[in-house]
C-alpha cells in the first residue's frame, strides 16, 4: 500500500491542498507553522481507513479541532471560527492481500460539523479489502498485509516498560498504536523475549531474530550489535570498535530514536506477516510516517540516515519532516516537499549546503551569524542617521537627532565597534564645519 497523492480541505492550517507524494521517499521542509506535522496527522488519517476493517484495532479520525480555524470580530471581541467540512482525500495504489493484484484506489474521510463524526462510506474501497483480508487471517489463511506506522517528534521511549500480560499475541498487535504519533516498547520487548526463549527451547538461532538485528545495526553510524538480554530484560547494544556494552536506558537520545523507531518497523514487518519468515523485513510493503527525521541525530548521522532507511526497507514509502539541511542534501531517492514554496523539487541530492540554506530554505547570510548580522545592520542604519543629521538645519531638531545617534552607540555593546561608530561620527561632521 502507498499514498501517491493528498488532499486536504479545511485540515488545521490548509484551506486547500493537493500534492503528489513519491512512491519511496518524500521529504517535507519548510518553516515552523507551515504545516509538515499537518500533513503526516492527515496521512495517518488516510492509511488508518484500512484499520477500519480490522475490528481487533483502532483507526485515526478526523477531530473536531482540527478544522481549520477563522478568525473575526464580534461586537469588539476576538473569535473564531471552524470551517467545515473536514476533508482529506487520498490517492494510492494497494495489493489485494487475497488476490496479490495491484489496485489503484480513492477514498475519503470527511467531517461535516463539530457535532459529526467522520465518515466511512467513501473509504469502504479500503476498508472492505481489509476486512476480506481479516476474515481470512482467523479462518487460518496467509494474506501478505500492509505495514503502517507514524512516528511522532516525541517517539523517544522514556523508559522500557514490561508488556501487559496477555492470552495470545496476534499478528494484529502490529497495528496497535500505528495510526498514533508514539512508539511502545511493550510488544517489541514480549517478542524479543519469546524469541529468545524460543533459541534456548530449539538449540538454534532464530532467523526472524537475525533479521531484526540486522535491520536495526545497518542504520546505526558504526559497527553495532543488537542484542536483548533475557537475564537483564533490558536490549543492549555493543559498540564494536570501542568494545563498550551500554543498555538501552544509557543510550544517547539520537541512538535510542533510532533504535526505537528502526526496531519497532522491523518487528511490526515480522509479526504482520508471519509467513514471510525473515524475509519479511525486506519485503515489507507499507507506509512509515517520520516527523523530524533528524531528532537527537549529529549531522554525520543525519547525512546517513536516509539512505539507511531506503536500503533497510526496500519496501516501504516513507514521508518525513526535517528543518536539517544535512537531510535534504542526502535524498538520494525520492522529492522534498517544500511547503513554502508549494513545489516538488527532486534535484536537491548532493546540493551544497550553502544552496540548500540559502536557496531552499531562505537562510539570508548564512555564512554569518544572525547577532553579526543584525550588528551590520545597526551600523548600516547608525552612518544613515549621521548623513541625516548632516543635513539638518534646526538647533533643536538637530540636538535631539545627536541625542539618538549617542543611545544608538550606547546599544552597539562592542567596545571596538562603537569607537570606531564615534570616530566615522566625527570625521563626518568635522567636514561639514571645514
Amino acid at each position: 500500500m502507498k499514498i501517491s497523492r493528498l488532499s486536504l480541505e479545511n485540515f488545521k492550517g490548509f484551506k486547500d491542498f493537493n500534492q503528489k507524494l513519491n512512491a519511496r521517499f518524500t521529504l517535507i521542509v519548510g518553516k515552523n507553522g507551515a504545516g509538515k506535522t499537518s500533513i503526516l496527522d492527515a496521512l495517518s488519517v488516510a492509511f488508518g481507513s484500512f484499520l477500519l476493517g480490522i475490528p481487533v484495532t483502532s483507526s485515526r479520525h478526523i477531530r473536531k479541532d482540527e478544522a481549520l480555524e477563522t478568525e473575526r470580530e464580534v461586537e469588539g471581541a476576538q473569535d473564531f471560527v471552524s470551517a467545515f467540512p473536514v476533508r482529506i482525500e487520498a490517492e494510492g495504489r494497494i495489493t489485494h492481500p487475497l488476490t496479490g493484484q495491484e489496485q489503484t484506489v480513492i477514498w475519503a474521510r470527511e467531517l461535516s460539523s463539530s457535532q459529526g463524526r467522520t465518515t466511512t462510506k467513501e473509504a469502504r474501497v479500503l476498508s472492505v479489502i481489509a476486512e476480506d483480508a481479516y476474515k481470512a487471517i482467523t479462518a487460518g489463511e496467509n494474506p501478505t498485509m500492509p505495514l503502517l506506522s507514524y512516528y511522532g517528534a516525541g517517539r523517544l521511549w522514556d523508559r522500557p516498560l514490561r508488556p501487559k500480560r496477555k492470552q495470545r499475541p496476534s499478528r494484529f498487535d502490529a497495528y496497535h498504536y500505528s495510526h498514533e504519533p508514539q512508539v511502545s516498547p511493550q510488544d517489541l520487548l514480549a517478542w524479543l523475549r519469546r524469541e529468545r526463549m524460543l533459541e534456548f527451547e530449539t538449540q538454534r538461532p532464530s532467523e526472524r531474530l537475525l533479521a531484526w538485528r540486522q535491520a536495526v545495526e545497518s542504520v546505526f553510524d558504526e559497527p553495532v550489535e543488537v542484542t536483548y538480554s533475557p537475564s537483564r530484560d533490558r536490549i543492549e547494544v555493543c559498540f564494536s570498535e570501542r568494545q563498550q556494552t551500554v543498555a538501552y536506558g544509557n543510550l544517547s537520545h539520537g541512538q535510542r530514536n533510532i533504535l526505537a523507531m528502526v526496531g519497532d518497523i522491523a518487528f511490526k514487518a515480522i509479526i504482520l506477516n508471519p509467513h514471510l519468515g525473515a524475509g519479511a523485513v525486506r519485503t515489507a510493503q507499507g507506509i512509515v510516517l517520520i516527523d523530524e527525521i533528524d531528532l537527537h541525530l549529529h549531522p554525520t548521522w543525519q547525512r546517513l540516515i536516509i539512505p539507511a532507511l531506503l536500503q533497510a526497507f526496500p519496501g516501504l514509502q516513507f514521508v518525513a519532516t526535517t528543518h536539517s539541511p544535512f537531510i535534504i542534501q542526502s535524498l538520494s531517492e525520492g522529492v522534498m516537499l517544500d511547503l513554502d514554496e508549494m513545489e516538488v523539487d527532486d534535484r536537491v541530492y548532493n546540493m551544497s549546503l550553502i544552496d540548500i540554506v540559502e536557496d531552499v530554505q531562505k537562510v539570508e547570510n548564512a555564512d554569518r551569524s544572525a547577532p553579526y548580522m543584525q550588528q551590520v545592520r545597526n551600523a548600516e542604519h547608525y552612518l544613515l542617521e549621521i548623513e541625516n543629521l548632516r543635513a539638518i538645519e534646526d538647533p533643536q531638531e538637530k540636538d535631539q537627532r545627536t541625542k539618538e545617534l549617542d543611545q544608538m552607540e550606547r546599544r552597539f555593546q562592542d567596545p571596538g565597534l562603537e569607537a570606531l561608530m564615534k570616530i566615522e561620527r566625527i570625521m563626518r561632521l568635522k567636514q561639514d564645519k571645514a
